[in-house]
């Protein structure tokens, strides 16, 4: 004769209420503003992986239109004659005249001015600033979403209830949702890492036009993301 054979449901872990989590994304404050051209961030974008990720691809697009206008700007640098030819040949050739130096400056080299150097820098630094905390802001979003979330002991006789169960878990049950968040919130703490290297790209590009511009911070916690920023990090 089988053994009778007892169901008992997966004891679950107490969890916070909805309004334990809506308190603590409140209290993560506002996140900065976006640009204008990219949608605003709120606590819904960031628990919707895919309006998240069509916010992050706007966000990203800023740094192309960056390096494009940096690109034209080294054009038009060269089409103005505005770049400097190379010293060593003007020291070392008699013949070289201020018409042909001209000439082998357009066609060769191109320069930006300090100024021109420091204002795309600092374009490239605030985007860089405000994507990362923007993404940040949505992790911690996520984070207090997932503290929410019911979840399941993790007691391995509560597991034995659960193998031994004669009916599945319904479809809709609290532990595929519990999956979910932390899919999204695993996603977005993979954009950290993509970051950085979109910013070594954008980086790579810059300092390939401003060879000889280097930027100055100071201590403060701004100050040391920007050199953290410099260094490819």
């Amino acid at each position: 004769m089988a053994p009778k054979v007892y169901y008992s449901p997966l004891m679950r872990v107490p969890a916070e209420s909805d309004a334990d989590a809506q308190t603590k994304i409140s209290n993560l404050g506002q996140p900065l503003p976006t640009p204008q051209s990219v949608k605003d961030v709120s606590p819904n974008v960031c628990l919707s992986l895919v309006e998240f990720k069509d916010l992050l691809r706007q966000f990203r697009a800023l740094d192309d239109g960056i390096t494009l206008r940096m690109n034209r700007s080294s054009a038009r640098s060269r089409d103005t004659g505005t770049s400097a030819p190379p010293s060593l040949l003007q020291h070392h050739d008699g013949r070289f005249s201020s018409a042909t130096a001209m000439d082998l400056g357009k066609s060769t080299y191109a320069s930006y001015s300090e100024s021109v150097c420091a204002g795309f820098w600092r374009e490239l630094v605030d985007v860089w600033m405000r994507r990362e905390d923007t993404i940040r802001y949505c992790v911690a979003v996520n984070q207090a979403a997932l503290a929410s979330a019911p979840s399941f002991s993790n007691n391995p006789d509560d597991r034995l209830d659960l193998d031994r169960a004669s009916a599945p878990l319904p479809a809709q049950s609290p532990s595929r949702a519990e999956s979910q968040a932390e899919f999204t919130e695993r996603q977005l703490r993979n954009e950290l890492a993509i970051e950085s290297i979109i910013r070594r790209r954008s980086l790579e590009v810059f300092k390939s036009r401003c060879r000889a511009f280097t930027p100055s911070w100071n201590d403060s916690v701004e100050g040391q993301r920007e050199r953290t920023y410099w260094e490819g990090k």
